[in-house]
């Protein structure tokens, strides 16, 4: 399995101007995007996902007429400062993370095959990053993993990168029992392993699942030791149990 970093300026923009980001890349990017507030309010909730834009529209024809003056506007906001440093941080960003991925994804990859007991597929998944200073990281389909976030401790990205590799390994199974145990799986036991220290439960995940990987968890162990299932066929065991 190998993984391909990619940066897409565009991409990086609509990701840090979007209306679920709490977070800011640098000093200045909301000076940034009040003055595309200032200018234009429906161009700004349209280019940040604000459903608001539509009540800006009151004919069909409008929609068309905002799509094309939204595409003039971006052709000008390429060119400011602002939207050049996001993109030339986040390739900075692409080189460390590279560079860590370079150094852990030998022992990383055999680790995930030793714990899930599967052959990884021989396969390119493309990694489209964002700005290390603002949260992101998901599946957009069997190729395509999206990912960006501070290193809040060590080999940080390569940890969450193996869980959105686990994602995709587990056919995109959003159920709380199938994240919860790709959280014990990977951010804790191939975090402890990769790290060579730590313990489960050193660092919060998804707060919601943590009830239930507490309860998953001497199965989880036992899973560990006793070698007679594979992760599909324990994740499949876990959730005919009733009482989980």
């Amino acid at each position: 399995m190998k993984l391909q970093f990619k940066v897409d300026p565009d991409y990086i923009f609509f990701h840090a101007i979007n209306q679920s980001q709490t977070d800011v890349p640098f000093k200045g990017w909301e000076d940034f995007t009040n003055g595309i507030w200032d200018k234009s309010k429906e161009i700004f909730y349209f280019l940040g996902g604000y459903a608001e834009y539509r009540l800006y529209l009151k004919k069909e024809k409008d929609i068309e007429n905002l799509a094309k003056k939204t595409r003039v506007v971006l052709g000008r906001l390429r060119k400011s400062k602002e939207f050049q440093r996001l993109v030339a941080e986040t390739q900075k960003y692409q080189q460390y993370i590279e560079k860590q991925w370079q150094q852990n994804k030998e022992k990383t990859l055999k680790l995930i095959e030793k714990l899930s007991r599967l052959k990884l597929p021989n396969k390119t998944i493309e990694v489209y990053l964002t700005h290390p200073r603002l949260k992101n990281g998901m599946t957009v389909d069997n190729q395509t993993i999206v990912w960006g976030h501070p290193e809040e401790w060590k080999n940080y990205s390569t940890v969450y990168l193996c869980h959105e590799i686990m994602h995709i390994f587990t056919n995109h199974d959003d159920s709380d029992k199938t994240h919860a145990i790709i959280e014990l799986m990977i951010d804790n036991e191939l975090r402890i392993q990769l790290n060579k220290q730590g313990k489960y439960f050193e660092y919060p995940g998804h707060r919601k699942l943590e009830k239930l990987e507490r309860q998953i968890l001497p199965a989880w162990k036992n899973y560990l030791k006793k070698k007679d299932k594979n992760i599909l066929e324990f994740i499949k065991s876990v959730k005919k149990e009733a009482t989980l």
